[in-house]
Order: structure tokens, then sequence, then C-alpha cells
């Protein structure tokens, strides 16, 4: 093959995967929020503070992408997220090159320049190459050292790559822990640690070197930050627990703070003693009703297996909060277009994948079984724990370097009719997963229980301080630490029906005060007399909005008095809403307390 050759192809795979990226984020230019916020702010952190800084983002996140982030808003300090957002649709749009260079002499090139297509134009990662996610960010060394795997175990004289092996995995352990299991075969092959060649002792002392050095820094980092010498986050439990809880089937995960305040409402108010208990409570409801949680996690994997691409249009845009005013427009439009085509693409990499799969059992293939074998585990793993799709984004990435691999296999052996029965098998099972799929999630939600009754929940003000509160009617749907969103019960209420909460606040001290946030959740206008928010303190009103009236969603301010403590009434009230149009699920309302900020006028 010409040097030439090489380098056009080089070239162009790099040129069409940053573009179609970069073009993409021109028209839909993604904001982070979220955990993305959070992940641009550690790095803020890192950049400003030092890379032992207590915060705490240590309880929830790696620090290798803030790591990475805080180089970059070094050189490009004036606008942070704009440069977060760019570098990870360049570092995307760059993936595609791995497995074209590094199969170089064992692969084909034509297989090469496919399997750098397929991760160049992959439509689900187009359309989130803008989020500034680990889940972005980690595909870089997990397709390396998968690449490099599938290259060592291709090659019967290939020695192995101890030191770039091991260099990967600790960089994809920095920017997601659970990677520490899914890339382990990848690892171990990729080192040649098994290769009965001279030298074994030195790979082996090499490869520990090279991985287990930088994560006990990692370690150590964690240590000087916060006084835990591991890798691993404290979130853990609580991401178990919030797939759980009743009523965490349909979304798949839920926060449990919910569950938590209908057991035991002032463990709300500790979010240390929360984290250690969310294993306990996490592993008795899954003993309570064990066989539901074993039907839920395999459907759970199913709807990853097809669903994630899609899920993941919400985080890019499909929220509200996901792209500048001039864009949601656009952004809305993409996003009822485009999911249920992404829901079938996904499914026909499946379908793919489970015809490479078949071609690695029958011609007992380690590489494609190695690829497969990283990708088993990473669904293992998200399904039971967190089963959101852009978890399952570098699990899709390894299915579509084993596609390829299969191909070339086939495409050498000259099995033919093999590989005809294979693909019509893998169509088949694409057909079937996007017709059982969505009928087996709605069965989980089904069979699920509702969630627990909350009578009583802390509500965390920002700036400090907590606030009591309680349901007088309606029900609590989920409560973040500082949030809480209530609704109605019904999703079709009948008029006069209320969604009660009332909240008892501190002491106010001297010069301070609080103000509630309340949530307008409905955007369109024009149809007033449906839905109507009050706001009384004291008994006395002070809001009163009708939802529906004004065309906009948003949230309302409300000054609360500071010269007593005040007992605060947020109810939603059914005036007459129209049968049969699921006015309670539209009239869904959260609302939060903040102090108020001193150079603010006292009402």
């Amino acid at each position: 093959m010409s040097r030439e050759r090489e380098w056009t192809a080089g070239v162009a795979l790099a040129l069409v995967g940053v573009g179609v990226r970069l073009a993409f984020l021109r028209r839909f230019p993604t904001l982070p929020f979220s955990d993305f916020r959070a992940l641009i702010d550690f790095g803020l952190r890192f950049r400003d503070a030092g890379f032992v800084e207590r915060s705490w983002h240590w309880v929830q996140f790696n620090p290798g992408l803030p790591l990475i982030l805080s180089v970059l808003f070094r050189i490009f300090p004036r606008d942070p997220v704009a440069a977060a957002r760019t570098a990870t649709a360049v570092a995307t749009g760059m993936a595609p090159l791995l497995p074209f260079l590094i199969w170089r002499g064992v692969v084909s090139f034509r297989w090469r320049l496919l399997a750098g297509l397929l991760l160049a134009l992959w439509p689900g990662q187009v359309f989130f190459s803008g989020v500034v996610a680990q889940d972005n960010w980690v595909l870089l060394p997990a397709i390396a050292l998968a690449a490099l795997a599938a290259r060592h175990l291709l090659d019967p004289f290939d020695p192995g790559y101890p030191v770039a092996a091991g260099l990967l995995f600790a960089t994809a352990v920095a920017i997601r822990q659970e990677m520490i299991i899914v890339l382990f075969p990848p690892l171990i092959a990729a080192s040649g640690v098994f290769r009965e060649t001279d030298g074994r002792f030195r790979r082996v002392a090499l490869l520990a070197a090279s991985a287990g050095i930088p994560i006990l820094l990692l370690c150590g980092q964690r240590a000087a930050a916060t006084g835990r010498f591991t890798v691993v986050t404290q979130h853990g439990g609580l991401g178990l627990l919030g797939s759980a809880v009743p009523g965490a089937a349909a979304p798949g995960w839920t926060n449990p703070a919910a569950y938590v305040a209908s057991i035991d409402p002032d463990l709300v108010k500790n979010p240390e003693g929360l984290r250690k208990q969310s294993y306990r409570l996490a592993v008795s409801e899954l003993k309570r009703r064990w066989r539901f949680h074993t039907f839920r996690i395999g459907v759970a994997a199913l709807r990853l297996a097809v669903d994630s691409d899609a899920d993941d249009l919400f985080w890019s845009v499909g929220a509200a909060e996901a792209l500048p005013p001039s864009a949601r427009d656009r952004g809305t439009a993409l996003f009822e277009r485009a999911a249920l085509w992404l829901r079938g693409e996904l499914a026909l990499i499946q379908g793919l994948f489970l015809s490479a799969f078949a071609v690695g059992i029958r011609r007992r293939d380690r590489a494609i079984l190695i690829l497969v074998s990283a990708v088993v585990l990473k669904f293992g793993i998200q399904a039971p724990i967190s089963p959101m799709g852009r978890m399952i984004v570098p699990a899709t990435a390894l299915e579509l370097l084993a596609i390829p691999m299969a191909a070339s296999l086939v495409a050498s052996e000259r099995a033919w009719r093999f590989g005809v029965a294979v693909l019509l098998g893998g169509l088949g099972a694409s057909g079937a997963l996007l017709i059982a799929t969505p009928r087996l999630t709605e069965l989980v939600a089904r069979k699920d229980e509702a969630p627990r009754t909350v009578r009583r929940f802390p509500l965390a003000i920002l700036g400090g301080g907590w606030v009591d509160c309680g349901m007088k009617s309606g029900a609590l749907l989920s409560l973040d630490e500082s949030r809480a969103t209530i609704a109605f019960r019904n999703a079709d209420p009948a008029p006069g029906e209320t969604v009660r909460a009332i909240c008892h606040l501190p002491a106010p001290e001297a010069g301070e005060g609080l103000v509630l946030r309340l949530e307008d959740p409905y955007a369109r206008g024009g149809l007033p007399d449906r839905i109507v928010e009050r706001v009384e303190v004291n008994g006395r009103e002070l809001l009163r909005h009708d939802i529906a009236r004004d065309p906009g969603a948003g949230w309302l301010e409300i000054r609360l008095p500071s010269d007593a403590p005040a007992e605060v009434l947020v109810e939603v009230l059914a005036i007459h809403p129209d049968p049969g149009w699921q006015w309670g699920r539209a009239a869904t309302v959260r609302f939060e307390f903040r102090r108020r900020q001193r150079s603010e006028t006292r009402p």
C-alpha cells in the first residue's frame, strides 16, 4: 500500500470526523448543564486553586477529564464553555484515526478505513459530540487500547505493548472508574504478558509500573483532597440505590433522596451518612423484589442496546438548558425527528455486532472475542447501576471496531455463505430488538411499584441551612438536595384537585431573608384557567400565577418576609383542566429556596 494513499485516507478520516462534528456544533452549540457543567467547574477549580483542592466534585467525579480541561482552560481562558465543547468535538472526531493507524500491517486497508468511517460517521456520537462528558473523552484511550489488543492478537509475532497498554488503561480509569473492569481484558491482551516468548517477566513489570504508578498517583491525589486513598468516587451506592427504588424502572434511574425521605427524612440532611447507608438500602430493595429486579436488569440491557443514542440526544439538543434561545426551536425539531431514526441506527449496529460475535465464536478469533468481552462487561455494569444511555457510548465504539474485523475475516476466508447467514441473523436480531424492547420496557414499568409516599422531607437552602417541608396533597416526585418536584397524583386531575407542600422556614438572621424560586413549567400560552400556581406565606397570598395563560416557561422568584419565622404554602390548583389532556403531567412543578443576596432590595 503506497504511503501517499495511507496519508490521504488518514487526513480524509480526520477531516470527516472532526468536520461533521464541528458543523453540527455550529448549528447546535450545546450548553453544558447538570453533571457536564460540574465537570467544567471542576476543571476551573483545578486551574485556579490547584489539583488537590477540596470540593464536593470529588464525591461524584473522577479527576481525569477535569485535569485535561484545566490544561485547556489555561490555553484558552476567555470562554471555558466554548473551549471545552470544541475540544470534545475535535477529540472524538480524531478517534477514528486510531484503528486505521494502529491496525496497519495486520488488517487490510479497506477494513481499517471502514472501521474509521464507522466511528467518524456514527450519528449518535456526532449528535452527542458537543457534550462535555466523561463518556466522550474516554473514547480515545478505550479505542486505542482495544485496537492495540486486537493488533497483538492478530499478529503471532507481535511482542505486545505493556507500556502503552498500561498508560492507556490508567488514562481511561482516570476518566471513568468502571473502566478498571471493562478494559481489563484488552489490557492483558495488548500487553503481551501471556505470549510465550523471552522477556515475559520484563513485560509484566513494565505493565505493572505503567498502569500501577499513574493509578496510585490518582489515589494519592484523591487522598490529599479528601482523605480517601482510593481511585473510586463515593456515589456508587447512590447509583445502585437510584436504580432499585420503587418507581425507578421507567426512567432507569432516579435520585433516591425522596425514597430515603419516606424512610428517614433526617438521613437526607446527612449526605455522608446517606452515602454510607446507600449500599445497605439498595441491597435490601434488591432482595425484597429480586425476581422483578432480575427482569428489570435484563430489560435495561436491551433498552441500553437500542435507545442509548436517542437518549443522548436529550443532553445535546432536547433539554431546554441544552441550547441557547436562538437554537432551541431547531433543537426541539431535531429531537423530535431524530429519536426514532437513532433507535433504528443503534439496533442495526447491535445486529451487526451480534453477527461479528457469531463470526468470532465460529472462527475462534481472539481479537473479536476480546472486544466482545469489554462490551459485555460494560453492559453488565451499567444495566444494574445507573442504566443511562450516555454510559454506553464507549461500548458502542468497541462494537463498531468488531464489525469490520469480522467482515475482514469472512472476506479473507471467502466464507460468503456463512457470512450471509450470520448477517441475516443479525438483521433479524435488530428487528426483534426494535419490536420487543419498547414492549418489555413498558411491562417493566407496569410491574414496578409506585414510589413510596413522602409525608415529610428536608430541603437544603442554596447558600446554607435547611427548610423542613411536608406534603399535604399531591405527590413528591423527586427530591434533589435543594430542589423538590411536586405533581398531581393523577395525569388528568379533576377540577379542584390540589398539590400542596407546606414548608417551615428557619428563624431569619438579622439583615437576611430567603427567596422562593418556583417553576412555570408550561411553555405554550393561550390556555387560561386550567392550572394555577399559588404561594402563601403565613396565610397571605404572595403569588397567583396561571401557568398556561401566557407563553413561555421559566422560573418565578418570590422574596419572602424576613421579620419573622414563616410557613410557606406552595400550591398547584386544577381550575378547569381539559379532560384527556394530561394536565397533571404538564403541571409538574419544581421549587427551591435560596438566601437573598445583601444587594437585593428588602421586600
